[in-house]
């Protein structure tokens, strides 16, 4: 029966200091939010990552105007634009959002080729007009390499790099149009 005893004073002891343990935590909650402060600005990676998805999203929406104006020239093109694809997954691969966070702002690609998005009405003008914004693309890529952590770096110079190459292939096509 002793051991009772003791086992229930502990309990009520327990329900009595435990809730009055807690209270500095409930009352720090019921700041809100406010209570953690304001949160960290985003790493310098972070905007370099979001600039080079906003290049891709606009590059892979220049060979969708191509290709909805152009049918004819998929099959020289639907290569180029899968490996876009690919290279915007691999891009938003390195910015994680955690579960219910806030999606990043998009950050506002540069112009890739002056004059907005209207398609050439010719194949081999609108080839060029790809390839100019292939150009670019790759341009703006290497311009951030400076301020890219070596990882994103690495990535941001290979997809330079087939960006680079993609012009020469649509250059190509062009002069056998």
């Amino acid at each position: 029966m002793a051991r009772d005893a003791t086992r229930r004073r502990v309990l009520a002891a327990a329900a009595v200091t435990l809730p009055l343990a807690a209270l500095p935590v409930v009352t720090a909650g019921c700041k809100g939010i406010a209570a953690l402060g304001s949160p960290p600005k985003p790493a310098p990676d972070v905007a370099v990552a979001t600039a080079a998805i906003a290049v891709e999203r606009q590059l892979i929406a220049r060979y969708g105007a191509v290709l909805g104006a152009m049918p004819g020239l998929a099959e020289t093109l639907r290569p180029l634009l899968a490996q876009h694809h690919d290279h915007l997954a691999r891009l938003r691969a390195r910015l994680i959002v955690p579960p219910g966070g806030q999606p990043l702002p998009r950050a506002p690609a540069p112009a890739l080729v002056p004059g907005g998005a209207t398609v050439p009405g010719s194949p081999g003008a609108a080839l060029g007009y790809l390839r100019d914004a292939e150009d670019a693309a790759a341009a703006a890529l290497l311009a951030h390499l400076a301020t890219a952590p070596p990882s994103l770096a690495q990535l941001l110079a290979s997809v330079s790099a087939s960006e680079a190459t993609h012009a020469l292939i649509l250059a190509t096509a062009a002069r056998h149009r």
